[in-house]
């Protein structure tokens, strides 16, 4: 099955108060769609079925799981962090290859 299409996050305060406990802004996770960026499937039983790996405009790689919602495009943060050296790793493989 293919990755879904994200063009767009539905941010709320609990999702800015999540992002803020990992260092986080609203604004670098939506800076995120906003460049070159891997969809890849969540571990299995996780509340996001999806992780975004990507960066935001200052270059700092970020992982976001993400929820569906009723608009087939717009998908809700479940949270966000600083990318894990495998998450960064697995963005460059990617970026390698295309």
């Amino acid at each position: 099955m293919p990755p879904p299409l994200v063009l767009q996050f539905l941010i709320d305060a609990e999702n800015i108060e999540k992002f803020a406990q990992h260092g986080l802004t609203d604004r670098q996770v939506d800076q995120v769609l906003q460049n070159p960026y891997l969809i890849i499937d969540n571990r299995k039983r996780r509340r996001a079925p999806y992780l975004i790996i990507g960066e935001d405009n200052g270059g700092q790689c970020v992982t976001i799981p993400i929820e569906p919602t009723d608009d087939p495009v717009l998908w809700r943060p479940v949270t966000a962090w600083p990318c894990k050296v495998s998450e960064y790793n697995q963005l460059r493989r990617t970026r390698s290859r295309g």
